[in-house]
């Protein structure tokens, strides 16, 4: 099956659970919470049904957190071949108002169904931790990586708790960075993902703040993907080199707002990438 998503690090997305909450400065601007107000506007998916609600600032989380269908559930099922698969981009399977039903569900899927890769992303990584700890069934599965949201330095305490998890692949995506993360631990980091904000209201990210990440991936010898600046205001070609947007697009067309970092795209992945085919 040809990929699904523009999201330039995984192939397809699947949510057996939506809805969610806004918890920290990272969710302001969510695209999901767009997203949803859209489907949940179209009357076709129940799931969606209460999950946002409308505010001068835009669409909102209203924290109702839903199962999918059985049809959505069972989605990596009909993917064909070997396929990276982004898990809940339209919640958090770790948000503490899913029932852990739901989660056993989603698992009992990516055991079932190994010959994907399933990247589950959290902001929430004390449940995962407690999750993990009472299913010790899904400790270490190869196909499952887990990473958590660093937005900026005041986020970094889920990396601590990332670590304490029995994932195969654990992974931090500093992405919206909106702010200067500082000095990180990359012990038990098997990757990292940055990318500035995009969208309606998108703030800024500066140059610096994603190499400052990037030269301690190299010295931690961790695998980097630059995913995008954003917008071209935050592109080092327009804020250092005094570009037009028009002029950095033509030379970096990759992402949104641009991906080049210092006149490099760093696309890198952890290995292995994905588990062998059954």
């Amino acid at each position: 099956m040809a990929r699904t998503t523009g999201i330039e690090w995984t192939e397809h997305t699947w949510n057996p659970i939506v809805g969610c909450s806004v918890l920290s400065a990272g969710c302001t601007n969510c695209y999901a919470m767009r997203q949803a107000r859209r489907i949940e506007g179209f009357g076709t998916i129940p799931a969606y049904i209460g999950t946002t609600k409308s505010t001068k600032a835009g669409p909102v989380w209203t924290g109702k957190i839903a199962q999918s269908s059985r049809d959505q559930i069972d989605k990596p099922r009909r993917i064909r071949g070997s396929a990276m698969i982004f898990v809940n981009s339209m919640s958090d399977l770790f948000h503490p108002d899913a029932d852990d039903a739901w989660r056993d569900d989603a698992f009992d899927v990516m055991r079932s169904v190994g010959r994907h890769t399933y990247q589950v992303l959290t902001k929430r990584p004390d449940v995962a931790k407690r999750y993990y700890s009472e299913h010790c069934e899904v400790h270490n599965l190869p196909q499952v990586w887990l990473g958590v949201s660093v937005e900026r330095a005041d986020a970094k305490h889920r990396i601590d708790t990332l670590r304490s998890i029995p994932a195969s692949v654990r992974f931090l995506s500093i992405e919206p960075l909106i702010g200067p993360v500082g000095e990180l631990d990359l012990s038990g980091i098997h990757w990292v993902i940055t990318g500035g904000e995009s969208g309606p209201r998108a703030r800024s990210c500066a140059p610096d703040w994603v190499r400052e990440v990037r030269d301690q991936c190299i010295e931690a010898n961790v695998p980097l993907f630059h995913k995008q600046w954003g917008k071209y205001e935050n592109n080092p070609l327009v804020v250092e080199q005094g570009m037009s947007p028009t002029e950095a697009r033509e030379i970096d067309p990759h992402g949104k707002g641009g991906g080049l970092l210092d006149g490099r795209l760093w696309r890198q992945m952890p290995q292995p990438s994905r588990p062998s085919l059954l």
